[in-house]
């Protein structure tokens, strides 16, 4: 099948720019094979016109999920009593919506029984519809430490590398690993860290063995810092959390490490933390401790990718093009270093480079139609015109 998107500007995922004028492109077997203004990307070809003043964009990517998750459910734990094909059915439905809002891609961050690679895979035989999943199975935490209820409960060196070739022989993407407490487990603090340096290194050198990275869940300076230091790919949330809370205990050391090291941070930014930007009309001092961290990343180099944590309460999976307005916020981006955030960084960090993130011939056709410029206002993704995952228009239907 060969469809050619007419008359919209164009944003390839990293120029500063829109496209000067209206283009075509021309997708053909799922993948983009031209782009341009010449008539001859017409031919033979369902032409699809979205309307005048539209911008196409690469599909969104959101970095942390989780579909097994209902974010109308406070209690995370207690979300696995329904059967297996009645959680199945309900992931298949939070994918399906993240699809239509423009989420191409997302990479699914934990879950008790692997529920979610099933799903991946359904999605990936045209059986279910959503986004382009990456999984990473059972996440590893320590004895009664966070999200234990997933059953990834490890001591001992050779627990921690007989648990990662479980994962993998399930067929995890990514392997993810508690390196603090969380919030949404009781008896867990986020101020601790969960695994000694030594041990998490153990967890990314069993997940090298195995040709995976590891997303490393951490809100405790001292998680973060240990996470660093033993190799974790993605350091999720990195809460800064001390003694006064979130934001509390920026360490600058730890973010030149990371810069040197090419550690990518995903902060979780979601909608929700449009509350505690001030309170009464003052900047709380949450927003200015991570404010001033977020700066401090960026200027050593670190890149951040956009993710929501969609499945905890009040979190809805199809949020993220609500959540990239208030993450520019607090990250001081400007729109299109946000949208780089969710579409080309994104790809590069999840090891999706040349495959999605971009407008480009030779990428999958992941493409969102919006109505207005999104470099200049990002709120107008929030009301997309079309969506196509690797080259079926998915919405409008």
């Amino acid at each position: 099948m060969t469809v050619a998107i007419r008359g919209v500007r164009v944003w390839d995922g990293v120029a500063d720019t829109t496209s000067a004028g209206p283009q075509t492109i021309r997708v053909e077997l799922g993948r983009i094979t031209g782009i341009g203004s010449d008539e001859a990307l017409l031919e033979d070809a369902d032409v699809v016109e979205p309307g005048p003043g539209c911008v196409a964009l690469p599909g969104l990517i959101d970095a942390h999920v989780h579909l097994t998750l209902d974010p109308a459910l406070r209690d995370a734990a207690g979300q696995t009593g329904s059967s297996a094909s009645e959680q199945l059915a309900a992931a298949g439905v939070r994918a399906a919506a993240m699809l239509r809002a423009g989420i191409t891609t997302a990479r699914d961050l934990g879950g008790g029984d692997h529920l979610e690679v099933a799903l991946r895979d359904r999605i990936a035989r045209g059986q279910m519809v959503g986004p382009r999943l990456l999984c990473a199975g059972q996440p590893l935490t320590t004895k009664g430490g966070h999200c234990h209820f997933w059953g990834g409960e490890v001591d001992s060196d050779d627990e921690i590398r007989d648990f990662v070739e479980l994962q993998c022989d399930h067929g995890v993407d990514w392997i993810k690993v508690m390196a603090t407490g969380g919030v949404i487990t009781r008896g867990t603090n986020p101020a601790d860290a969960q695994f000694a340096e030594a041990q998490l290194a153990v967890v990314c050198a069993a997940a090298a063995t195995r040709g995976r990275k590891v997303a490393a869940h951490c809100h405790a300076t001292e998680g973060i810092r240990r996470a660093v230091r033993a190799g974790a790919h993605t350091i999720e949330h990195c809460s800064w959390v001390g003694t006064s809370g979130f934001g509390s205990d920026f360490d600058e050391s730890i973010a030149v490490e990371m810069g040197e090291r090419g550690t990518v941070v995903s902060p979780t930014v979601n909608a929700g933390w449009t509350r505690f930007v001030a309170r009464d009309g003052v900047e709380t001092e949450f927003y200015r401790g991570m404010r001033r961290a977020f700066d401090t990343l960026r200027n050593a180099g670190v890149v951040l990718i956009a993710s929501t944590d969609a499945g905890i309460p009040n979190v809805a999976h199809h949020d993220l093009p609500r959540a990239l307005p208030i993450f520019a916020k607090f990250a001081g981006m400007t729109p299109v270093e946000t949208l780089r955030s969710a579409t080309s960084h994104a790809a590069t960090a999840l090891e999706l480079e040349g495959i999605v993130g971009r407008l480009l011939p030779g990428h999958v056709a992941d493409v969102l139609v919006v109505q207005g410029d999104p470099l200049v206002d990002l709120s107008v993704l929030e009301q997309p015109r079309m969506v196509m995952a690797a080259g079926m228009v998915v919405s409008p239907a």
